[in-house]
């Protein structure tokens, strides 16, 4: 017999042992009764698993598997054991998932077909990014399952609210709440909240000061003509000053990162940004933390306007190709970093024509920075052929490629544009946003 023979025929016995022990006292798998609804379709929908934790795991998998799971990898590696995936999660903090049965398929059975939400009964809602659940399935007694990665949620509430919608991705119609205790809840003994600092709050990055004056969380139409109050939006409203002076040449770019003392982590990349009565302000909705405590912001500033002349790129008579056609490659060096044109016609999604404007797609690209800083591309001025200031306030892409969209002139045949390369500053606030005007609860 050899060595490897003895250690597996011992490894053999421990495991079941250790495997029902890990079982029994497994943290964060919530124990209580299946709930379920019928719906309108007549499937019969039903809430089966809530766990919380960074290690997450199948429940309809063979319990020997879920105990087998809970032992280190290098153990079930040596057994060459095909397990189910353990559904761990990046990053340091805990989250949720929330386990789905239905009793009929989906269309598309390896996509979400459930939106859920999860909140308390102050008005505290979140989601799971975008409907992107992290795993489907079925098996011979379910015909669909599905599990959503909630990482935000009221983790101070004795109740947790899971709504379910009929759209992952949209969270159009409403089809049923159920209601569990709180599997993860934080008393503020426990761990008290962050300390806010009062507003107006002045942060400074070299010679940049932003203010934060205003900072409220509110219901948020979604562009929906009859709302649901889950729905909220954070807003973060700005004054800045640069070398002491007011100045209006940053925008409130997004909000990098958002977190509190229980443990909540987001961002704010929802990319509502711009200037209104004087202040700059960014604003999101997917997904706002719980208002009743103080949150800390990571905000990033980018430079619009107001460059140096040695820090510009002029570009003149960039002629708009047509579509399908390919324009000479246009480079420069910026801050010692090529910055190339690309592109300029009409966007992927095709070319249309409204109100004498049309739209077309300036295509940027940058090398590697000169440091670690995060730096972008911008365009601080465009003018069309017929002098027209088509100077544009979004974009998509990435920091080293983007896409701008110009709506210029039908009858424009060039454009002149101003580039800039420039790095971004980061500054951090910590403050207890107000509900202004209080969030209604959401109704079953």
């Amino acid at each position: 017999m050899t060595r490897r023979f003895w250690w597996m025929l011992a490894l053999l016995a421990v495991v079941p042992i250790v495997g029902l022990v890990v079982w029994l006292t497994r943290p964060g798998v919530l124990r209580f009764p299946v709930q379920q609804t019928v719906l309108t379709n007549g499937t019969t929908l039903q809430l089966v698993s809530v766990q919380h934790g960074r290690f997450h795991y199948d429940p309809f998998s063979p319990p020997w598997q879920q105990w087998i799971s809970r032992l280190p990898q290098s153990w079930t590696q040596r057994l060459k054991l095909k397990l189910p995936p353990n559904l761990n999660v990046t990053g340091s903090n805990a989250v949720l998932s929330v386990w789905l049965t239905a009793s009929k398929p989906p269309a598309n059975i390896n996509q979400a077909a459930y939106g859920v939400l999860v909140g308390d009964d102050e008005g505290n809602f979140a989601g799971d990014g975008n409907g992107m659940s992290f795993t489907t399935g079925k098996t011979p007694l379910i015909a669909h399952y599905e599990a959503h990665r909630i990482a935000i949620f009221p983790r101070r509430a004795r109740e947790l609210r899971i709504r379910i919608y009929n759209d992952p991705w949209n969270h159009d119609k409403f089809l049923h709440e159920f209601r569990i205790p709180n599997p993860a809840r934080i008393s503020a003994e426990t761990l008290p909240p962050l300390i806010a600092q009062p507003l107006p709050q002045a942060q400074t990055s070299a010679d940049l000061e932003a203010t934060l004056v205003s900072f409220a969380v509110q219901p948020s139409g979604e562009g929906s003509a009859n709302p649901d109050p889950a729905y909220r939006t954070a807003r973060l409203d700005f004054t800045m000053r640069q070398a002491g002076q007011p100045t209006t040449n940053w925008v409130s770019y997004h909000v990098r990162k958002v977190s509190d003392a229980t443990g909540n982590e987001g961002d704010g990349n929802h990319w509502n940004h711009g200037w209104e009565k004087d202040r700059a302000f960014v604003a999101f909705s997917h997904w706002p933390l719980p208002a009743g405590e103080p949150w800390r912001l990571e905000v990033e500033f980018c430079q619009r306007h107001g460059f140096d002349s040695n820090e510009l790129w002029e570009v003149r008579k960039i002629p708009i190709q047509k579509a399908g056609a390919t324009l000479t490659s246009m480079t420069n060096q910026l801050h010692g970093t090529e910055v190339r044109i690309t592109g300029l016609g009409p966007p992927s999604w095709g070319e249309s024509a409204y109100d004498g404007k049309r739209t077309v797609e300036l295509e940027v690209e940058a090398g590697s920075p000169p440091d670690k800083r995060r730096w972008h591309v911008t365009i601080a001025k465009a003018i069309d052929s017929t002098g027209l200031d088509v100077t544009p306030n979004g974009w998509s892409g990435s920091d080293n490629k983007r896409q701008f969209g110009l709506q210029v002139s039908t009858n424009a045949t060039s454009l002149d544009v101003w580039i800039a390369f420039v790095p971004s500053r980061i500054l951090e606030f910590t403050a207890q946003p107000t509900t202004n005007p209080p969030a209604p609860k959401p109704q079953p």
